[in-house]
């Protein structure tokens, strides 16, 4: 069992660690606001990324700067036409680009997958989760927009350099929460350790205090979002600022929450997969009551370390 777990954790740290590291989003969307989506080159982190991820990486970043011009040339028709199939265009166009961005470089999906796997069994809370963080990354960046560009008049391009700024605010926050899910799981572990809470090992299906401090946890589950939502969606907030310009706000605000369903549904299917890893490390260990501590601690361990070391390092890295 020991062995086990420990394989389950290296492959989340290996599968996490290509897929966590952030591109320069607003220096992308500096170059596609300036001069289209086709001048965007590849960035460091695919071609870092070893073997098939690199080639993974890659066809997603295509695919995303093929998405992005036709985003463009779908909001400059908007105007141009009458019909309503420029629109319904642009929502389908922002949906699939909503999805391949969410399959790409970020470290929002690799918090929210590291932290469902250290403390969450309830898979509809674990997608709800998924889905209100892509949310708030749409509506962090209609407010970006509305406030910078439309309020205050600021230009495309420094509203779009301010994501930046939030980009750090969201790994201050990721850190703080690794470093409080460390404490939390160290407090547990000691407890279970002292055979305090003995009398809980067969709740909650049998899988240990730690879920259920968890799974009752709305507030921890609110900072998770925080920290995933608060940067705002590079796609929205390039395709918010093609549509004001050509006067299209509300299409653009459409298009930006198309997005959000897309983003929600790819990280949906990684918060599925993330509580069922832990499920299934739990009842492989059902037999034994110590295993099945000494699983859920490991769980735990893991993913606030995951989350603790994105959180730290990105943050550094922003300074």
């Amino acid at each position: 069992m020991q062995h086990v777990l420990a394989l389950a954790v290296f492959l989340m740290m290996a599968v996490a660690l290509p897929w966590a590291a952030t591109p320069t989003h607003a220096q992308e969307s500096t170059r596609i606001l300036g001069g289209g989506g086709g001048g965007a080159t590849e960035q460091p982190s695919a071609a870092a990324a070893p073997g098939f991820v690199a080639v993974v990486l890659a066809d997603i970043r295509r695919i995303q700067r093929d998405l992005q011009t036709r985003l463009a040339d779908t909001v400059s028709a908007i105007k141009a036409q009458t019909s309503p199939w420029p629109l319904l265009v642009l929502i389908g166009l922002s949906f699939a680009y909503g999805v391949f961005h969410a399959a790409g470089p970020g470290h929002g999906k690799i918090v929210i997958s590291a932290y469902l796997v250290a403390s969450e069994e309830n898979l509809r809370r674990g997608v709800l989760l998924a889905a209100l963080a892509a949310l708030v990354q749409a509506l962090a960046a209609i407010a970006l927009v509305g406030i910078l560009a439309l309020a205050l008049g600021a230009t495309n391009l420094a509203t779009a350099d301010r994501v930046g700024p939030l980009e750090a605010v969201s790994y201050g926050i990721v850190a703080l929460l690794g470093l409080w899910m460390l404490w939390r799981a160290g407090r547990e572990a000691w407890a279970h350790r002292a055979g305090a809470g003995a009398h809980h090992h067969h709740r909650d299906h049998g899988h240990g205090e730690i879920a259920r401090v968890a799974g009752s946890g709305w507030r921890e589950g609110a900072l998770v979002v925080l920290a995933v939502g608060v940067r705002p969606c590079s796609g929205a907030v390039i395709v918010l600022l093609f549509a004001l310009a050509q006067g299209l706000l509300v299409s653009g605000i459409l298009a930006a929450l198309a997005m959000s369903v897309g983003t929600a549904i790819t990280v949906s299917v990684l918060a599925v997969a993330s509580v069922a890893i832990r499920r299934g490390a739990l009842t492989l260990a059902a037999a034994s009551s110590r295993w099945q501590t000494y699983a859920a601690n490991t769980l735990a361990f893991a993913g606030a370390g995951v989350v603790t070391l994105f959180g730290v390092t990105f943050f550094a890295a922003a300074l």
